[in-house]
């Protein structure tokens, strides 16, 4: 074990570009690894987080001591073989991931290195909690021990001992915690492991005695805080302080229970039988691909959160920019129901509408898309060196634009160059809220749709373009071969709040009356013909470079012949809407696209808030002797089942007030009952279908038709 120890920081201190398969190892836990390294190697490995840790309520490292001691009903212990054979088992935490930095001072702190934690970060905490809270119990039941003696000194000795193990000391060099968070998250970490009391001996006990506080530790206050006192030290602490003060709480309760000596045997089972498997890879992309290859549990961290820390310390220069940015960027990235519309934060003084965390990774991904025109695949780690290629694009550009703006002014004023903190305030938060509201369909929350005019052709306009935009994102959500086109409409979304804002109404207008229909009719396209991803993202990227040069529709429009319309009337008639769920989803999305067109032409209010189902108005199975059964033969139900023009679209309160007894929907119905139904439906086509007193094949024939050429009228170049 100690060869295979010195191995480990030999290769971690000085041979860092050895192949990374040399660095597994495994180690005895905490006082083997920082005696041996101290005394031999005089080696100060100390763990930096470059990302927060939030440590969860369960503690898994303390659970494993604690459940294998039994208690009676007076908190006596009572041990058994199989309780005395597990204490004599050794027990592995698993894999942790470092990586070496380049900030180590060795002139001050001496041969060692500091390492990034990639993986076991909330293990490497929690276990120096545990080992802060035995050091306290022993410091305590030290100081409290009446006339001291032989017990009080061995009890202090062993907290002495585990305080070294936490944070050494040495005469030359400085001293420092073996394990540390960023600055902001440290606070509290930083004064449980290393309570600063440098009173004499003398002074510590006259304190103690005119504060009572005899026999208590620097850290006992914590537990003694009134529910105000403690709101009034984390109110202004970050949410990992609180997550470490409460771990910390909770695993002293666990250990006040426990006695002298069933500490002592948890301290010397954690220090002898407790170990890590510790790699050292060379490069973060080499210890990101191994944490996400073996699909860590418990670490929650994905590729948007590698790229939260690039932007916000990496890319930003004020230490308080990147504070105030980070706090932003968690503000935004909280889930929208834990956060309230409008939470005002105190760091920045601006007002922020939480989204989530998926959805500001994939505004990432579909506008680093857009802006370097490729293909980018989530899932992955790969997309953080895509994302940060396109950080550095823009803020290029942008750097690029102010300097030639600074030659221009003459040596006037100078302006301040882009960082990742204006990166995030104009691309990632503007996009990420664009998406949010699109995917969500609060329209009200885009500038250019929330201003109620009161001109009819402008009041035509924005219900058009809600309807056009609902359209868009029922197709994205239901066709996965139409899923690219999110790029578009959020680039769409963008480009229309700037020109509004900037009261560029010619421009506005041009995207709204333009480009809008053109990306809806491409998008069905890909919906229907289902092409390949190439040519997937070749058209999506010609509509982008239309935006981006203000080319003439012509153009764009007709730079292939794979959208035109007797394209889409064939792909129309020949696709299956009926067969698979997402064809069902992108039937009701297709229809009520249609009869929001046919109310907009008569000027009737449109439902756009309803949720629809597509209900088949033959039914999948017809029962014998029925009247389906005497107007349909086997071979034109096949044909004709599935195809748009026997769907029809329906709230879904009426789908569920067609059931009879719970166990059949609607489309089980004869077809008197199904036109009672059809008779309370808002949508036109599905109400013209009362019209009808049967529905055989011609009938169907000629509904398809019939949606055939509004498809031509609703998308016609």
């Amino acid at each position: 074990m100690t060869t295979k120890f010195q191995n480990l920081v030999s290769f971690a201190a000085i041979n860092s570009n050895a192949c990374f398969f040399e660095t597994f190892a495994s180690i005895n836990c905490w006082r083997n690894i920082y005696e041996r390294a101290a005394s031999d190697y005089e080696c100060r490995a100390v763990i930096h987080f470059f990302f927060p840790t939030l440590i969860a309520h369960s503690i898994s490292i303390i659970s494993l001591p604690l459940t294998l001691l039994a208690f009676d009903e007076k908190g006596s212990s009572i041990p058994s073989p199989m309780q005395q054979q597990s204490l004599t088992t050794d027990f592995e935490l698993s894999q942790i991931v470092l990586v070496p930095t380049s900030d180590w001072d060795a002139t001050s702190l001496g041969l060692g290195n500091r390492y990034d934690v990639y993986d076991g970060q909330q293990r490497l905490v929690t276990l120096n909690l545990l080992l802060a809270a035995l050091r306290d119990s022993f410091q305590s039941e030290a100081d409290s021990t009446v006339g001291g003696g032989k017990r009080a000194v061995a009890l202090a000795a062993t907290a002495k001992e585990i305080s070294s193990m936490l944070k050494p000391t040495k005469v030359r060099k400085e001293d420092v915690l073996r394990i540390t968070l960023r600055k902001r998250d440290n606070v509290l970490l930083e004064k449980i492991l290393s309570p600063q009391n440098e009173s004499t001996d003398e002074e510590k006990e006259e304190q103690a005695i005119s504060m009572g506080t005899a026999g208590e530790t620097p850290t006992a206050y914590l537990s003694k805080l009134t529910p105000k006192e403690r709101n009034e030290l984390l109110s202004p602490l970050s949410l990992a302080n609180a997550r470490i003060f409460e771990n910390f709480l909770h695993i002293s309760d666990r250990l006040s229970l426990l006695s002298t000596r069933e500490r002592l045997r948890m301290l010397d089972y954690i220090v002898e039988r407790v170990h890590f498997l510790v790699c050292i890879p060379e490069t973060s992309r080499i210890a990101r691909n191994i944490v996400m290859s073996q699909g860590r549990k418990g670490m929650d961290n994905e590729p948007i959160d590698d790229f939260k820390g690039l932007v916000c310390f990496r890319y930003t220069l004020e230490e308080k920019d990147m504070y105030q940015t980070f706090d932003r960027w968690d503000a935004l990235a909280a889930e929208p129901t834990i956060g309230a519309i409008g939470e005002t934060l105190q760091s920045s003084e601006q007002t922020t509408t939480p989204v989530g965390r998926d959805i500001i990774s994939a505004a990432c991904l579909l506008r680093s898309s857009a802006a370097l025109r490729t293909k980018i695949r989530g899932g992955g780690a790969d997309e953080v060196y895509e994302w940060e290629r396109w950080l550095r694009h823009v803020l290029w550009l942008q750097n690029q634009r102010l300097a030639e703006e600074q030659e221009t002014t003459d040596g006037g004023p100078i302006q301040a160059s882009w960082q990742g903190k204006d990166f995030f305030s104009k691309e990632i938060e503007p996009s990420s809220l664009a998406l949010y509201h699109f995917r969500t369909g609060n329209w009200d929350e885009f500038n250019f749709l929330a201003v109620k005019s009161k001109k009819a052709d402008e009041q035509s306009r924005n219900i058009r373009v809600r309807v056009q935009l609902n359209f868009l994102r029922d197709m994205i959500a239901s066709a996965g071969s139409a899923k690219e086109a999110e790029i578009l409409a959020l680039e769409l979304l963008l480009r229309a709040q700037e020109h509004a804002a900037a009261g560029d109404d010619a421009l506005l207008f041009r995207y709204l009356d333009e480009f809008l229909p053109l990306i809806e009719r491409w998008s069905l396209w890909m919906a229907l013909s289902r092409p390949s991803p190439m040519q997937r993202h070749a058209r999506v990227f010609a509509i982008l470079d239309a935006m981006e040069h203000n080319d003439s529709m012509g153009s764009v429009g007709h730079s292939s012949g794979y959208d035109d319309m007797e394209t889409l009337k064939e792909c129309m008639n020949n696709y299956k809407f009926g067969a698979t769920a997402s064809g069902k989803r992108l039937a009701v999305a297709i229809l009520n696209r249609m009869n929001a067109y046919l109310m907009m032409k008569d000027g009737k209010e449109i439902p756009l808030d309803q949720e629809s189902a597509v209900d088949a108005i033959l039914p999948e199975k017809i029962p014998k002797g029925s009247d389906w059964d005497q107007n349909w033969t086997e071979e034109h139900h096949e044909e004709w089942i599935h195809c748009l023009g026997n769907l029809a679209s329906i709230s879904k309160t009426g789908a569920r007030g067609g059931r009879r007894g719970g166990k059949k929907g609607v489309d089980s119905t004869s077809w008197e009952a199904k036109v009672n139904i059809y008779k309370k439906e808002a949508w036109p086509l599905t109400r013209e279908l009362t019209d009808l007193d049967v529905w055989n094949v011609d009938a169907v024939i000629d509904r398809q038709k019939l949606l055939v050429s509004l498809l031509e009228l609703i998308w016609k170049k």
